[in-house]
């Protein structure tokens, strides 16, 4: 026997210690910075080409109750029909995770809402800015149908997909028009959730 020869690890494993090193790294960036090259003149582009602030505020109304509950029962449905039980399993599971910590997890980084001397601020955000919980959200809930119908042989995966991603996307623009979090915020929050989301997949549907 080879007495250098190490355990071989459970591939199903590095998924989540690849999660685990994006979101390491995600953190200790946002905690370090106020916000990145680029947010402001994005957050200003963004805010000039937005058609005013209704349809930000009717959009970030998805993660508010009464709401969030029709959004939560939709992607759960979708997740059955593209990925059956297990993807009901994981949405339901990741819902819960993003319910019982989404808010708390600001503390971590105690990132700073942008400041009205950068860019126009709608109302009085309170709280920090990183992680957006409105984009943990629409991560866990249309980001994991994004991910489940990517791997879906469903003849409806490619449009569930597309409408799942750009409702992401318009959720981004949301936020930033109303000057609530910086890009980055919004952008990054997403790629920590969806790094998990992804990991799980792989996991219970390698």
């Amino acid at each position: 026997m080879d007495l250098l020869q190490f355990p071989r690890m459970n591939p199903r494993l590095l998924p989540f210690l690849l999660a685990l090193g994006v979101s390491i790294l995600v953190l200790t960036a946002v905690s370090l910075e106020p916000y990145f090259a680029g947010d402001v003149s994005t957050a200003r582009a963004v805010q000039a080409i937005s058609p005013g602030t209704g349809w930000a505020t009717a959009v970030t109304s998805l993660a508010t109750a009464p709401n969030k509950y029709i959004v939560m029962a939709l992607a759960v449905a979708l997740a059955w029909l593209l990925a059956g039980w297990k993807g009901a399993a994981m949405t339901i599971g990741a819902i819960a995770v993003e319910q019982t910590f989404g808010e708390a997890s600001k503390e971590i980084a105690e990132r700073a809402r942008p400041s009205r001397d950068l860019i126009a601020v709608v109302g009085n955000p309170s709280g920090y800015s990183f992680p957006s919980t409105f984009t943990t959200f629409i991560a866990v809930t249309f980001g994991t149908v994004m991910l489940l119908a990517r791997r879906s042989r469903a003849k409806a995966a490619p449009f569930v997909m597309a409408v799942a991603g750009s409702m992401i996307v318009i959720g981004w623009g949301a936020r930033v028009a109303l000057g609530a979090h910086w890009p980055s915020d919004v952008v990054l929050t997403t790629v920590v959730c969806l790094v998990w989301v992804w990991a799980t997949i792989r996991a219970v549907r390698p």
